[in-house]
């Protein structure tokens, strides 16, 4: 298999995963969300330390460090915990298809961010594009009665943690095992709280849900590697188009597996909102092939 197609399928297998999250997630209905949450980071900075300890980089990390570089990349830890922890709360009360949406309009947030802060420039399309999502965000709103407040909650803390990445030195997996790093004492701190309030399912229902447990990391981990792996060998425009596979599956597994209701006023919404994202899609293939030049990255889903 040539390196490209064996990029195509990593990052595929990566959204696939992550389209597939709100099925794993819901298997853990017994364990707190706080738990749950604990569990995502610890073990995953496990995983990634020791894969940094084996190809020999995990000191040359510490050795090069600043305060500045730590400061920088608490801003995104905080940030991709935020999320991490917001799609578990949104997941666990019913709202897959709304958490979906998020990360449906998470590309579109990130034009919006680097127009505010990165003062780039909107092209005439991505301007049209918008506006059907603000729009297909309006009839969201009208038809669940409510702002979909989660949505954007998820879409805007990813789209600052992209925006914060994107300005950081640090490659995506050293990056990322530092920001794991720097949440470690909080969540230690989260569960000795825990422990002490008899809240923890860990250590005390027998090791075979000690190890389910720990398979958090593992879903959480694996995905994000396979996803760094795969993206260094295909185009961003091919991972642009790829990167909405994630939010359909989870949009299907919501409808489908899950059976939330979907009316017609809320579909409205939905198709809206897809006809924005597919206009800005469609723009950013043609732009970049015109120009050459790479849109904003897409960043890891959950």
């Amino acid at each position: 298999m040539s390196p490209t197609k064996l990029g195509y399928w990593s990052v595929i297998a990566s959204y696939v995963c992550w389209g597939f999250m709100p099925l794993y997630t819901r298997e853990f209905t017994d364990v707190s969300m706080l738990e749950f949450f604990v569990h995502r980071i610890v073990w995953s900075a496990v995983i990634l330390v020791v894969l940094m300890l084996i190809q020999g980089k995990f000191f040359d990390l510490l050795k090069h460090v600043t305060l500045k570089t730590i400061g920088f990349y608490f801003i995104s830890a905080i940030l991709v915990a935020a999320n991490w922890y917001i799609f578990v709360w949104g997941i666990l009360r019913g709202d897959i298809t709304e958490a979906s949406l998020g990360y449906f309009i998470n590309p579109l947030i990130s034009v919006v961010l680097g127009l505010v802060i990165l003062r780039e420039k909107l092209r005439k399309l991505q301007v049209v594009a918008i506006v059907f999502v603000i729009l297909g965000v309006a009839i969201l709103g009208f038809a669940y009665g409510k702002f979909p407040w989660l949505a954007f909650a998820l879409g805007g803390s990813f789209g600052l943690y992209g925006l914060v990445r994107k300005l950081g030195t640090l490659r995506a997996v050293e990056g990322l095992t530092l920001e794991m790093i720097l949440l470690l004492p909080f969540v230690l701190i989260l569960f000795y709280y825990l422990y002490t309030q008899d809240q923890l399912v860990f250590g005390t229902q027998g090791w075979l849900i000690d190890l389910k447990l720990m398979t958090i990391g593992i879903i959480t981990a694996v995905p994000m590697l396979i996803f760094i792996f795969g993206v260094q060998r295909i185009s961003m425009t091919s991972l642009g188009f790829i990167q909405y596979l994630g939010p359909t599956l989870q949009f299907l597994s919501g409808v489908y597996i899950f059976h939330e209701i979907i009316d017609q006023h809320r579909l409205l919404g939905y198709a809206t909102v897809w006809v924005g994202l597919i206009i800005f899609a469609t723009e950013g293939l043609y732009s970049a092939k015109k120009n050459r030049s790479k849109p904003i990255e897409p960043v890891m889903m959950d």
